[in-house]
């Protein structure tokens, strides 16, 4: 396609991560643009070019500009290091939706590449973890350690956790939100190029929920980094790592000596009060009131069955007060770029190759802070009807 009088070439592989980006498969990309899914296909692959008709087609239903199928795919990608991503979903989410998350996370991580180029992030802070002294399957007591050892190393001491998303950051956590259409996935999680990333779901506006999503994936990426593949993709094995995840959450943010210390009444309104305070959803303190045998099984059946009656299973008491918690990061560093004139809005948003809404939605920047400009010397139709 020519782009100011200049031969700019389309990267096949650009269109493939745009397609599984909208969660798309070739047939579906295929009917909406209305070629043949062997068409898609050898564009794709570069085997055969798109008409200008045909991009102006791609680039509409995909919703990205035409700079990003113009961007090199930096080579470096084909030689970074990353362990499988860990999804945290409900069994029926479709494939496709899993794919789309990957390829959101690989775009965002070009949005943080570019950022670094100006920007120095933290360090990541993680403790080394003997993983030979464990088993392949983690006990409780196993989980238990790993999380204390964390605290410590994070020197949190065994208090309430007051922002779980700031201090993740702080420690070398990339944070973002994932916008896929897809409410069947909570969050997911991957370390690529030595960096911890951590996808919250796009629905999580429940603070204590978001919270216990960002300790799970903190789980996986601390004790499951060598987990394979095959192993993840294995029903019973991935069950296995969830219910792991799950435990070291609840034993990250409510750490065993200090909680069980607070544990005096079965009382629904004694949950609620101590959700106030540790910001945990009062579902995971039952679990872990179980775990830890600070109640007995007829006192955890009586607050499920309050919790059925008063159908906080879905919706909790102060879900709406508590204050969602929000990644800041590359706000930041955006509005340090922008503000030092460092970068322009035009030059982030050309470089980045997205559309400024979502790279907005990606690093939390307010709604409109990436409005293009429009240059001095172009005057706008009504200004010339004004002047006539």
């Amino acid at each position: 396609m020519k782009n100011n009088k200049t031969e700019n070439k389309v990267i096949p592989a650009r269109i493939r991560q745009a397609r599984i980006s909208r969660g798309l498969s070739l047939s579906d990309l295929a009917d909406l643009v209305g070629v043949t899914k062997q068409a898609i296909s050898q564009y794709e692959l570069g085997s055969s070019e798109p008409s200008e008709a045909i991009m102006f087609k791609i680039m509409d239903i995909l919703n990205y500009p035409i700079v990003f199928f113009q961007k090199p795919i930096d080579s470096r990608y084909n030689n970074y290091s990353s362990t499988v991503t860990y999804f945290r979903s409900k069994k029926t989410t479709r494939i496709k939706s899993k794919e789309a998350a990957e390829e959101k996370l690989k775009i965002f991580s070009e949005i943080d590449d570019f950022l670094r180029q100006f920007i120095n992030f933290p360090d990541v802070d993680f403790p080394s973890i003997e993983y030979e002294k464990y088993n392949d399957e983690l006990s409780l007591s196993d989980i238990e350690e790993i999380a204390l050892k964390l605290r410590k190393h994070w020197d949190l001491g065994l208090y309430p956790i007051e922002d779980l998303t700031s201090l993740v950051q702080e420690k070398g956590v990339v944070v973002s939100k994932a916008y896929l259409g897809n409410k069947k996935i909570d969050a997911f999680s991957k370390w690529f190029n030595n960096i911890p990333y951590i996808f919250l779901g796009s629905d999580k506006e429940s603070a204590v929920r978001s919270r216990f999503d960002i300790a799970h994936e903190l789980g996986h990426l601390l004790m499951h980094m060598h987990v394979s593949e095959k192993d993840f993709n294995n029903k019973e094995k991935y069950d296995r790592l969830e219910e792991e995840a799950n435990k070291f959450a609840a034993a990250f943010l409510l750490p065993a000596e200090s909680f069980s210390r607070e544990v005096y009444s079965s009382s629904i309104n004694h949950l609620i009060m101590l959700k106030k305070k540790w910001k945990v959803a009062m579902s995971c303190m039952i679990n872990r009131c179980s775990d830890l045998n600070l109640l007995s099984e007829n006192q955890i059946t009586y607050l499920k069955n309050q919790m059925t009656k008063y159908q906080y299973w879905r919706k909790e008491p102060l879900d709406d007060t508590l204050k969602a918690e929000k990644p800041f990061a590359h706000k930041q560093a955006i509005n340090l770029l922008l503000d030092n004139l460092i970068l322009t809005v035009n030059d982030i948003v050309q470089k980045i190759a997205c559309y400024p809404e979502e790279i907005e939605q990606y690093c939390f920047l307010d709604n409109g802070t990436l409005k293009m400009k429009t240059p001095d010397n172009i005057i706008s139709l009504k200004k010339i009807n004004k002047m006539g």
